[in-house]
């Protein structure tokens, strides 16, 4: 009977290979879904505004509002609608709406949970004759401060302006405690700015 011995640079040879093997095989096993990262959702965009103020007197109202029309997620002045004027002396409780589509954007992104809230804050500005501050009842953050969905306006004497709302995103500090809010960092995810009159 005739025996083949494989020499010893086959042997080398063949363990190589079979190594090789071994190795593709324990990655390719060791791939699992815990190495994956998952994917980033895309953060939705606001697309709708809407600041009513209604007169505690009369309940009559002003309404600040824009609609991302064209969808290029620019405040264009033709997307801004002001309906209504303040009265001089009116006292005026102010909320906030914010929506994506049809989707309400507030409730379902910012006030869904209590990491939603403390991560925004809202801050008003005007050159109008007004002093604000925050509702009661507005929204209260874990620092203390108020969220700034609902506010309380008192207008002055007559005169022409501008209203602005911010909402800044995870800022470093907050103060709500001159009511129109102040807040570092500039990473706003909304910055509008309308012409309104108090007459």
């Amino acid at each position: 009977m005739k025996i083949n011995l494989l020499n010893s640079k086959t042997m080398k040879t063949i363990k190589f290979y079979a190594m090789a093997i071994m190795a593709i095989a324990m990655l390719a096993s060791c791939d699992n879904d815990d190495d994956t990262p998952a994917p980033v959702e895309e953060e939705e965009a606001i697309t709708k505004l809407v600041l009513t103020f209604t007169n505690q007197a009369d309940n009559s109202t002003v309404t600040l509002t824009w609609n991302d029309d064209n969808e290029d997620e620019v405040v264009d002045v033709t997307e801004q609608i002001v309906a209504g004027t303040f009265a001089p002396g009116g006292v005026y409780d102010a909320e906030i709406g914010l929506f994506n589509e049809d989707e309400d954007f507030l409730d379902e992104d910012i006030l869904a949970d209590q990491a939603g809230i403390d991560a925004h804050f809202f801050v008003y500005a005007t050159t109008l004759n007004f002093t604000m501050m925050r509702a009661s009842d507005d929204e209260d953050r874990t620092d203390g401060n108020k969220l700034g969905v609902k506010t309380v306006w008192t207008a002055g004497t007559a005169g022409t302006g501008t209203i602005s709302i911010e909402l800044h995103h995870e800022s470093p500090s907050v103060d709500d405690s001159t009511g129109f809010g102040t807040a570092a960092g500039d990473d706003t995810d909304i910055d509008i700015t309308f012409n309104a009159e108090i007459q």
